[in-house]
């Protein structure tokens, strides 16, 4: 599955990309840049949110580090980020402090900020230092917010686990992240209702704002509480008990006619092949195949180009799903020995979990 992400660099061998929602912010500023007045230093200020947001992620990221933890890579958002993580073996009190460390250093860096906005009040210096230390607060103290997907999620849920299950800290998690959306909603409106002074597309523009960062603040919780079920749901299950033997294996000698009655006969377009030590796959179409033909030595092996992580038969199905959500990929190879054995494709698994799940939940109330 291919990020919307696009990655602008590296820092500390740690990739970092921008969310689009940055970029669209970036692409506003550059065009203000260009085109109305106080451009430059409205750019500037971008520059600055860009780079308050990284060092508030990169906390994250090194707190990880320091304790043995792999950041697979950062991503940048407006109002903050995420460091991705997996979080999956690390103990509710290493969890705790990941977590906090990003909230904590921009509320340090808000104080720093402050007093030498007072030593500089006025002019273009005094605006940015007035920012920078406003925008540093807002990113702490909105972070610490009780809520997923924000930090203060983390923290509450790593603070439960150290006395309920991983689902229950969930739930109690997301009950708090509904009450966050439902308070901020009310403060959205009353705030709208009572400013003065302001044009009414202001008064839009803030509304608008508030209702995309609730949004998102449900959308968060929604997946956090789904991943949670998954993940318990999954507990004691290996990837075997949940893989699909329904591909076909395609060799260097494989002809296309072959090919062709393969897919036909088995209804199966996920083709997979072996190249260099490595698994390759592709969802074939049976009508484009039936007209192919092809010169290169190779044959067929040319047209694979994707590489499919591998797994064992015994990892757990929890692992699994963890390393499909961190390395963002929708398939997983699995082998026993050096036998393909099965595969596991992530839209039939997460629809093979919520009936397993729901048919759990009817013997239990049973």
């Amino acid at each position: 599955m291919a990020s919307i992400s696009p990655t602008i660099g590296k820092i500390m061998g740690i990739p970092v990309q921008l969310h689009w929602t940055f970029l669209g912010l970036m692409l506003l500023a550059f065009i203000l840049l260009i085109t109305a007045s106080g451009g430059v230093f409205l750019f500037s200020l971008i520059v600055l949110l860009f780079i308050c947001v990284l060092i508030h992620e990169l906390a994250h990221s090194i707190t990880a580090l320091r304790n043995g933890i792999k950041v697979k890579k950062i991503i940048l958002l407006p109002i903050g980020g995420a460091s991705v993580i997996n979080l999956n073996k690390v103990k509710p009190r290493l969890e705790f402090k990941i977590s906090v460390a990003g909230p904590v250093t921009s509320i340090v860096l808000g104080i720093i900020f402050f007093p030498l906005y007072l030593v500089f009040p006025g002019g273009l210096l005094g605006q940015a230092l007035q920012f920078l230390f406003e925008i540093n607060l807002l990113l702490g103290i909105f972070n610490l917010l009780p809520g997923f997907p924000l930090d203060g999620g983390r923290v509450l849920r790593s603070y439960l686990e150290m006395k309920h299950s991983f689902l229950e800290a969930t739930k109690i998690t997301v009950k708090a992240s509904n009450a966050v959306i439902i308070l901020f909603i009310i403060g959205t409106v009353i705030y709208s209702a009572a400013i003065k002074n302001v044009t009414f597309s202001y008064r839009e523009f803030i509304v608008l704002w508030d209702l995309i960062i609730a949004l998102f603040l449900y959308e968060g919780a929604r997946a956090e509480l789904q991943n949670a079920e998954f993940k318990d749901g999954a507990a004691g299950l290996s990837v075997r008990d949940m893989m699909t033997r329904n591909f076909i294996l395609v060799n260097r000698k494989t002809s296309i006619n072959a090919l062709y009655r393969k897919m036909v006969s088995k209804g199966s377009t996920l083709l997979l092949a072996r190249k260099d030590g490595k698994i390759y796959a592709m969802f074939g179409d049976v009508q484009k195949f039936k007209n192919y033909s092809y010169s290169s030595k190779n044959g067929i092996m040319d047209l694979f180009k994707t590489e499919v992580p591998q797994i064992k038969e015994s990892l757990k199905l929890s692992n699994a799903l963890d390393m499909m959500q961190i390395d963002e990929v929708n398939l997983l190879a699995i082998t026993k020995g050096r036998k393909i054995s099965g595969v596991l494709y992530a839209p039939n698994i997460y629809a093979a979990m919520q009936i397993y799940l729901s048919k759990s939940k009817g013997k239990n109330q049973s």
